[in-house]
Formats: C-alpha cells, sequence, structure tokens
C-alpha cells in the first residue's frame, strides 16, 4: 500500500513538473530573427538567411549574390521556388534553353515563383541579391553541364551543388578568350580572369576590372585592343 502511494506521489509531482515547464514555455514570447541586407565579401555568392537548405520539409530563406552579367543557365528545382529581389534588377525567363527573347525585368521588391521541376533561367542585369524561400531540401539540378575556366585550370561541372572535376580537355568552341586577355565591353574594362562554358549554347567571361569589380559578357559583348 505504501509503495502504491509513493509511485502516486512520484506521478504527481512529474506532472506537475511538466505543467510548470509547459506554462514556462507559453508565456516566453519567440525569439525575434532580423537580418539585415549585407555587402557580400569577395567570392561570396550564397548567405543562409533563416532555417536550413538541405533538409527535408524545412522552411528556409537565403539570399544569392550575382555580379553584373551573370547568366544562370537552364535548371530546375526539386521544389518551389519563391524569389524576391533586394538588391539590383534581374530578368527571370522559363524554359529548356536559354533564351535572352524570354526574359521579363525584375526590379528590387519583384517576385517570382519557379514551380517545381520546372526548367527557368536568369540574367543578372546590376550586380544583385536574390531573396529565397521554400520548404527544404533546396537542390539544384542543371539541363546542361558546364565548364569552367579559372586559374586552376578547367573543371567539369555537372551539376550545381557538386564541385567540379579538374579535366584537360573542353569543347573547342568554347573559351575563344584566355585568361588575362584585356577587354572592354557595357559594363567597363578589364582583364578576363575566369569564363563558363555551356557547350553549344554560350560561353560567358569574368572580367576584372582595375578596381577590382567583376562584371560578366559573353564574347560577342566584348571588344580586344
Amino acid at each position: 500500500m505504501a509503495k502504491g502511494i509513493s509511485m502516486l506521489l512520484i506521478l504527481v509531482v512529474l506532472a506537475a513538473a511538466a505543467l510548470r515547464s509547459q506554462q514556462s514555455s507559453a508565456q516566453q514570447p519567440a525569439q525575434s530573427h532580423v537580418v539585415p541586407l549585407k555587402e557580400f565579401a569577395a567570392g561570396q555568392t550564397f548567405e543562409t538567411v533563416s532555417g536550413d537548405p538541405t533538409k527535408e520539409g524545412e522552411l528556409f530563406v537565403i539570399r544569392i549574390h550575382r555580379e553584373a552579367g551573370y547568366i544562370i543557365m537552364p535548371h530546375t528545382h526539386p521544389i518551389d521556388e519563391h524569389t524576391v529581389v533586394v538588391k539590383g534588377t534581374w530578368a527571370f525567363g522559363m524554359g529548356d534553353r536559354y533564351d535572352p527573347q524570354g526574359l521579363i525585368p525584375m526590379e528590387v521588391g519583384t517576385y517570382a515563383l519557379a514551380p517545381k521541376n520546372m526548367a527557368h533561367f536568369g540574367l543578372s542585369k546590376t550586380e544583385t541579391v536574390n531573396q529565397v524561400h521554400g520548404i527544404g531540401p533546396f537542390k539544384t539540378h542543371r539541363l546542361v553541364p558546364i565548364y569552367e575556366l579559372n586559374a586552376k585550370g578547367i573543371f567539369y561541372d555537372p551539376s550545381a551543388t557538386q564541385p567540379g572535376k579538374l579535366t584537360l580537355t573542353s569543347p573547342p568552341d568554347c573559351f575563344l578568350l584566355k585568361l588575362g586577355t584585356h577587354v572592354r565591353g557595357s559594363y567597363g574594362e578589364g582583364v578576363v580572369v575566369a569564363a563558363q562554358c555551356t557547350p553549344g549554347q554560350l560561353t560567358q567571361y569574368r572580367i576584372e576590372k582595375p578596381d577590382g569589380e567583376n562584371f560578366w559578357a559573353q564574347r560577342g559583348e566584348l571588344n580586344t585592343p
């Protein structure tokens, strides 16, 4: 009998403690989460604002930085992608092949939805920051692999979520301009420091200006001395 009373008292104490814990939690306000828009460090393109974009079923918010002139080639995501421009001028298009005529200009505050598994592409008309939100996992699938040229060599990059692999060759029409070539374009002038080639479609070159800023342009948009 005494044993039964002791067990009953223990259960009552545990229940009271749980109730106090719940009441305490209910009285505590949710923590605020304010992340101001800030400058991206050199070479940084991605910032996690809230949540974890890699987790299944978790709400996330990220910011993506792109330099002026950069083209995002057609790709898909396994989830709905919600995008709001928070800096600069972006352009958005739908389809499985890059088409500059299909781009829709997006100024600061403009929203775009790319439904899951729907191919889409974009152009950073100026230096931009886009804020993207959705429910993870957030992955990017390129429709066509790309070749990347930089000071370390040529890399074959089949997916935007995995590092490229060093290769000794690339399609012959990919990199007509070599690293270090002095060029002039609508964004200014400088030297070629990197390039990306989507075989059979286009090559875009990353140009570094004397002041250290960078922009991207295709061969036909650049003049050489």
